[in-house]
């Protein structure tokens, strides 16, 4: 007989005989996410006749940044010091290959290693659980590795090329990492290493860093949690004074511009940043997963409030984990995201279903220990609630290369075109693969890359505004979206062409997009460039000179 010991507050009594192997279930749902993720790369080999793209064209922005790392300058372009990228540590990543064949897959390696670093962590979490007594149990865990790995978007987000399934990784680590800790009461070595990381990828990481250090005091390791939240918070800090040195703002230009509620805290608007968050979670129940999020953390604070002990060493297993998830959902409902290719939440969902699995080991447990019909039954009720539940994310998979295809013919594109043809400066909303590996420069309109833009934008200027910006910047010729920017575009600026996809538009902002020359020797010389780059576009991809 051997003791199993499963939560501080539960020990059950196994035999040897009844334990699971696991491993070849592991291994068969290891190749199958294997041959789905190679499966999407050869897609999209496929459909961008031999090129590869990622699904975004902001990886492209880290690429460029991190290009320049390499070089001593925090920016785009030498000399000019911006903060265009989400993360703090991500382009610092990149830069280790900058300047070699390499560097433009390294997003991808990155994305890949994690993903299946996600999937082992979720493997070894589900085993010191013990959720299954026999092999079908564990070929049914096995199956969920799968499910969660392509409902919750894990291998989804690998083609982006950002940071999220680093992201997702660390996550996963940090949850495994507390229920080892308390449910053993030893703290795994790796642990603080995870909490530190989490915030560094993703500024999102913070609500689950700081509760997970807040778990760490409570059970008496007062000492780690004291040099972990130290570490995190002199990074962090320590990343937004290296800004300010810089003449930036405390903030990435990415966060301030993409997020209400952090270009709100910034400025210090107490009203607006209070509105900010409550507008932020209204936007959330918009969303199913979001609505589902959000009644988990209410459940997971009332778990709390229900518990609340008089003394923090008599918090439970489960109260403590209850309240790690509560804290993530607050988080993102304030100041999280959802959309631009369901990127933003998967690191929550994963959070959220792993922890759902902690707090419910009993139920399923029970529920894999049934034998015949009844098993099968109540499995397959909970996958299918599981596939209602995340049905956009797994459409979200299928459209994988065609979301690279729009980068590949739109920002690939424009990126030949100013490089090979045009060989000037211009101005653009999608600086990405415009900017990388570009020797001219590129004036960003969106603002991630120019604080001039993005204050600019702020103040919902006009057409003239727009005019005095690239003239002051020597930029004759801008590549835009009519969409975006109507009733901002100068009467005395040419349209000289427009350019349109020759599928729906995915990832891209609009299908098509166009060319405008800010004076008529600009407009003679781009046309003719245009009409020599026209004889080089891919089948399909439809370039009109105006």
């Amino acid at each position: 007989m051997v003791t199993l010991k499963t939560t501080s507050e539960e020990v059950r009594t196994v035999t040897p005989a009844a334990m699971p192997t696991f491993g070849l279930s592991y291994r068969i749902a290891f190749a199958i996410i294997g041959a789905i993720t190679a499966a999407l790369f050869l897609a999209i080999l496929k459909i961008n006749h031999g090129t590869f793209t990622y699904t975004l064209d902001d990886p492209y922005i880290h690429l460029a940044l991190s290009s320049q790392i390499l070089h001593g300058n925090y920016g785009i372009h030498a000399g000019q010091y911006a903060a265009p990228s989400s993360s703090i540590l991500f382009p610092f990543l990149l830069a280790a290959a900058a300047g070699t064949r390499l560097h433009p897959y390294l997003p991808l390696i990155l994305n890949v290693a994690a993903l299946f670093l996600t999937i082992e962590i979720i493997r070894r979490f589900f085993v010191h659980l013990e959720l299954a007594r026999d092999n079908i149990g564990a070929m049914v865990l096995a199956g969920g590795v799968v499910l969660m790995a392509i409902c919750l978007n894990i291998i989804g987000v690998v083609f982006t090329g950002l940071e999220h399934s680093l992201h997702v990784a660390s996550v996963a680590a940090i949850i495994y990492g507390l229920a080892r800790f308390l449910d053993e009461r030893k703290m795994p070595a790796w642990l603080p290493a995870a909490i530190v990381l989490c915030p560094l990828l993703r500024y999102e990481g913070l609500p689950l860093s700081l509760a997970a250090i807040a778990v760490l005091a409570i059970r008496g390791k007062w000492r780690a949690a004291a040099i972990t939240f130290a570490v995190v918070f002199l990074l962090v800090a320590g990343f937004s004074v290296f800004l300010i040195t810089l003449g930036l703002g405390p903030l990435p230009s990415s966060v301030l511009m993409k997020s209400t509620v952090a270009a709100d805290g910034v400025a210090a608007a107490g009203g607006n940043f209070i509105a900010s968050m409550i507008i932020n979670a209204i936007v959330m129940c918009g969303y199913r997963a979001g609505f589902l999020l959000l009644l988990a953390g209410a459940a997971a604070g009332a778990r709390c409030l229900l518990e609340s002990p008089a003394k923090p060493r008599d918090w439970t297993s489960q109260g403590l984990m209850s309240m790690v998830l509560f804290c993530m959902v607050a988080g993102h409902a304030m100041a999280g995201q959802f959309g631009r290719f369901y990127r933003y939440e998967v690191y929550i969902l994963v959070g959220a279903v792993l922890i759902g699995v902690y707090l419910m080991q009993k139920t399923i447990r029970g529920v894999l220990g049934h034998s015949g019909d009844r098993r099968l039954v109540l499995v397959l009720a909970a996958t299918f609630c599981f596939l209602l539940a995340t049905a956009s994310y797994i459409q979200a998979i299928t459209l994988v290369p065609i979301a690279a295809n729009n980068i590949f013919e739109q920002q690939f594109q424009m990126h030949r075109f100013v490089k090979d043809f045009y060989r000037a400066p211009v101005a653009v909303n999608d600086l990405g693969l415009v900017s990388y590996r570009n020797p001219y420069f590129v004036l960003d309109l969106g603002g991630l890359a120019s604080r001039k833009a993005r204050i600019m934008d702020l103040s919902k200027p006009d057409p003239t505004a727009y005019d005095a910006l690239l003239r002051s910047s020597g930029v004759h010729l801008a590549i835009i979206y009519d969409e975006i920017f109507v009733g901002r575009i100068p009467g005395d600026w040419q349209k000289i062409g427009t350019m349109d996809l020759s599928r729906p538009a995915v990832s891209s902002a609009e299908s098509d997009l166009q060319f405008y020359a800010t004076d008529p020797a600009t407009a003679i010389k781009a046309r003719i460039e245009l009409a020599n780059f026209q004889k080089t576009l891919p089948s399909g991809v439809k370039l009109v000179i105006h």
